[in-house]
């Protein structure tokens, strides 16, 4: 029986109710990441393309079978999860991407180095203001930059796209002399977090920091949350996360860093959380 088999492969608890593991296993079906019985990670071009529909039509259950076969299991921990200096920890893959970022901003005179606001996030049945239980920091795929940069080499710029509020930071460059960065126009205004009032950036040089950590599709900033005039954990400015391969649910992206089903459960999480898109 297939129910006996998807057990095998992890999706399902021996004796549990089928609930949403045909499905969740049709849409893994379709994803690159795969792990054998013996622990070992790899890659593998999706064969299966028929549905994700929890039925089990015969392109689903050949799909079980080839896994059976492979010695495929459910990808727990695909990704390992590395420290970033003394900081703080991310998934690997955003990891090695990060660390080389940091690199490559400091040779342009910025910095993005911590300690930093937050990065991994552990499992919590109580969430703050301000942050999802959602959270791609939950999964090691989000950083929150050194706030304490602002309004000293951090400068934030408000970008308002109609209802929504976007940051730009730019960052005050090492070197003042004019060999790195760019003087700004003197129309520019940054945002004092403070005084809650946008002020005349000081006249100086800077790098646009948001522009390079853009570039190449890697790390995206993310808007500000509805209230951030008056609460400014809300204004999210600091937060960066790691933009390929986002997973359709909040439950894919932890399982992918390590966390499984009966953790998330034990936090709290219910069957509409693990279907929650994450972010």
């Amino acid at each position: 029986m297939w129910n006996d088999d998807l057990i095998t492969l992890g999706y399902l608890e021996p004796g549990a109710s089928e609930g949403g593991a045909l499905t969740r296993f049709q849409r893994h079906a379709k994803r690159k990441y795969r792990k054998t019985a013996a622990g070992q990670s790899l890659l593998e071009s999706p064969i299966y393309t028929g549905p994700e529909d929890g039925i089990a039509h015969q392109a689903t259950l050949d799909e079980i079978l080839r896994w059976v076969q492979k010695g495929y299991r459910l990808p727990l921990g695909f990704f390992a999860i590395s420290r970033i200096e003394t900081w703080g920890a991310l998934r690997e893959d955003m990891a090695g991407a990060w660390t080389a970022m940091i690199a490559k901003i400091q040779q342009l005179g910025g910095t993005i180095d911590g300690p930093y606001g937050d990065t991994k996030r552990p499992l919590m049945k109580t969430i703050s203001v301000g942050a999802s239980k959602y959270s791609f920091h939950i999964p090691g795929r989000a950083v929150d930059l050194n706030q304490g940069l602002g309004n000293s080499r951090y400068f934030v710029v408000p970008e308002p796209n109609g209802a929504q509020m976007w940051w730009r930071i730019y960052c005050k460059t090492a070197d003042q002399t004019g060999a790195q960065g760019s003087r700004l126009d003197a129309g520019v205004k940054y945002h004092n977090f403070y005084t809650r009032q946008d002020a005349p950036i000081p006249d100086g040089f800077y790098m646009d920091l948001t522009a390079e950590l853009s570039r190449g599709g890697l790390f995206e900033r993310i808007r500000a949350q509805q209230g951030w005039q008056q609460e400014t954990r809300q204004s999210e400015w600091w937060h960066f996360q790691w933009a390929p391969n986002k997973q359709k649910t909040f439950q894919d992206e932890c399982e992918l860093a390590g966390i499984s089903e009966q953790q998330l459960r034990a936090a709290g999480y219910q069957d509409a959380d693990l279907d929650h898109a994450p972010g």
